[in-house]
């Protein structure tokens, strides 16, 4: 399923990452209707800054996490599924590169996040937004297995990073994968196929699985295709299917139209089919969104950057700086209700759209500040110290 690249990217796989890490801010903004403690009562969605261009952001915005896991699927397959089957990479090595490249920010953003959270709970009595925060939630955290096994399941401390907890799981479960020899699209598929049931076992790790390995699918796909001689059709048709799917999918997140079709047409075979619909339809999407639209997407921006040579290197900084500003996004959302709490900060003062722009422009310069200055000199430092760790691809 591919070869390990030297110093190689594709950036449109790199910008979508990073696009994916920003509109998970949208989701969260929503966390500022708790900046005193509680949830301010009747708060409304629709008040949020942009509401009307937002909407799908807004209302299902968490749903971007999923394409993180294809994404890292993708990326691995590429880069290091042949490296590790044919044992040119060992686990110790394999490790260490993943280790070096996530743990320090991690470990940061936990510390500041930790402190935080302990200053406001004595300011408040309580907790923002993620309230799970004791002793063993914090080892857990520590170890990035927060999001393995109960009882620590539930977010928190640092809540996005549960997304971080569930991929070291999957490197492991990746390596295994490889290092037993398997490498056909029809296996990575069945992985994911077989992973669903498990979302009523541990949510978490049953999204990583499901997109881990259909991310893994199209990247054999996607090299099968690239070198035949009628890539570039290909490349059009998926792109074109991409492109359809998407403009259902948004046309339902501003109007809700095919929600609304199926909830009629599940009423009117019987009540109890109703009722079933309502209580799965949150599954169902997300079901959709990881199976269909998730890995066509990146299929299809993969074979066009291939085909046509297309260059998204100036978007590609999104990329490089997505694992800082998925990280940072919630310790500036609590060290911003710190300051509301001293000055007297209302939520009203976060519906202004001012607040939103300036708030993105804060988490795009600290994240980038945190990769030049932080990230990538502890990951040059740490993989310094291991014999034999060259640089490869940075990922």
């Amino acid at each position: 399923m591919g070869q390990i690249c030297e110093g190689r990217r594709l950036t449109a796989l790199d910008t979508l990452r990073g696009v994916a890490a920003l509109a998970i801010v949208v989701w969260h903004w929503q966390h500022f209707y708790a900046i005193s403690g509680v949830w301010q009562e009747g708060w409304d969605r629709t008040a949020q800054p942009f509401y009307a261009a937002l909407k799908p952001l807004y209302e299902a915005g968490w749903v971007a996490v999923d394409l993180f896991f294809p994404l890292s699927g993708f990326i691995f397959f590429w880069l290091y599924g042949s490296a590790i089957r044919e044992r040119r990479m060992g686990g110790g090595r394999f490790a260490w590169l993943r280790f070096s490249r996530l743990y320090p920010l991690h470990l940061l953003t936990l510390l500041a996040v930790g402190a935080m959270q302990a200053a406001f709970h004595g300011a408040t009595g309580n907790y923002f937004i993620y309230d799970t925060n004791d002793a063993q939630h914090f080892a857990s955290s520590l170890v990035m297995a927060q999001q393995w096994l109960p009882p620590t399941i539930e977010q928190s401390f640092n809540g996005p990073a549960w997304s971080v907890s569930v991929e070291v799981l999957l490197y492991g479960v990746f390596f295994c994968f490889c290092r037993l020899g398997l490498k056909d699209a029809r296996v990575a598929l069945a992985i994911a196929v077989a992973s669903i049931p498990l979302l009523w076992w541990n949510e978490f790790i049953a999204r990583g699985l499901m997109g881990f390995f259909l991310g893994g699918a199209m990247q054999a796909l996607w090299a099968r295709i690239v070198p035949r001689p009628d890539a570039r059709r290909i490349a059009k048709w998926v792109a074109a299917a991409a492109a359809a799917l998407w403009a259902v999918a948004l046309v339902d997140g501003y109007f809700a139209t095919l929600h609304d079709a199926c909830y009629w047409l599940a009423g009117h075979i019987s009540p109890d089919v109703g009722r079933l619909y309502i209580g799965t339809s949150e599954n169902l999407f997300l079901l959709l969104f990881i199976f269909t639209l998730s890995p066509l997407t990146i299929l299809a921006l993969a074979l066009c950057e291939a085909a046509f040579g297309w260059s998204f290197n100036r978007l590609a900084v999104l990329g490089d700086i997505s694992y800082s500003t998925y990280l940072w996004h919630f310790p500036m959302q609590l060290a911003l209700a710190l300051l509301a709490l001293h000055f007297g900060w209302t939520p009203a003062l976060f519906q202004n759209g001012a607040a939103l722009v300036l708030f993105y422009a804060a988490v795009i310069g600290i994240g980038l500040l945190s990769f030049q200055k932080f990230e990538r000199p502890m990951q040059r430092w740490l993989r310094a110290r291991f014999a034999g760790v060259g640089s490869p691809a940075k990922i």
